[in-house]
């Protein structure tokens, strides 16, 4: 084999080794949120969170339907999204994204992992309120396609500070440090709400570690798919007043959602 010809075949070996591979994002930080820049707050002195794994907006017939997600979601405030598809080259634009123009609502798409120069899968957050700032966290250890992250966002809830986490984290039996890392997250916050897919029910030994002993589990009173239940809802420092839950269809999961007031 010629010289030239050698290296042409190890650049196509090289470009198809890049392609297969998921790359890790790296820890981000921020104070902006894509959309738009003039929404009303909530008028009420609570606010309604939710937390939905989306599956790239397939439901059972694994078709795309946004439309359906967003009319699962529009009656929430904030909502953390798992399983959010990104970009490509033949997607310009991520799920949080089009969900967030759909309803009229600011939209945070955060990757997990990259696919050559895109974005390619995350989680996501749509909001009436604009936060603060935002941090974003990778947890480790982080292998094969199953990049993990959280972030954290700072809001201000009735003139006082109120942190909102959101996750997606793989089985406990994969790797126990990301639990440990998003619930020591979560401990350090004297308000703060916890949402996500952890893949893990809430009796689970590593989600009894590493829970902080103050957590309150908002949806413990929800009964519709209890024995199966990894979505979470936890608090500390605030007060649940109301939950609600719609059921797999839409998504291959079920949309959970509390409503959350200060406590006084």
């Amino acid at each position: 084999m010629e010289i030239p010809s050698l290296i042409i075949a190890l650049g196509v070996l090289l470009a198809i080794f890049l392609a297969s591979r998921a790359w890790p994002v790296s820890e981000r930080r921020g104070t902006e949120l894509k959309g738009v820049q003039d929404l009303e707050a909530p008028s009420s002195d609570s606010i309604w969170i939710g937390t939905y794994n989306i599956n790239r907006g397939r439901g059972f017939d694994r078709k795309a339907n946004l439309a359906g997600i967003a009319e699962v979601i529009e009656s929430c405030d904030i909502v953390g999204l798992q399983e959010v598809e990104g970009t490509s080259l033949f997607r310009p634009e991520d799920q949080a994204t089009l969900l967030g123009r759909l309803l009229r609502r600011l939209s945070h798409f955060v990757p997990t992992r990259k696919l050559l120069f895109f974005n390619q899968r995350g989680n996501g957050l749509l909001s009436r309120i604009a936060p603060e700032e935002w941090h974003t966290m990778p947890v480790y250890p982080s292998r094969g396609r199953a990049h993990r992250n959280f972030t954290i966002y700072r809001l201000s809830l009735g003139g006082r500070e109120v942190h909102l986490i959101n996750t997606h984290l793989s089985k406990p039996a994969e790797a126990q440090a990301p639990f440990e890392a998003v619930m020591q997250a979560f401990k350090s916050f004297p308000r703060a709400v916890l949402v996500g897919d952890f893949n893990a029910s809430v009796d689970h030994p590593v989600m009894r570690r590493f829970l902080p002993e103050d957590a309150v589990d908002a949806l413990d009173t929800y009964s519709g798919f209890s024995y199966r239940r990894v979505e979470m809802i936890f608090v500390r420092g605030l007060q649940v007043l109301e939950t609600r839950s719609m059921a797999e269809g839409t998504s291959d999961h079920a949309f959970y959602a509390a409503s959350i007031a200060l406590n006084e």
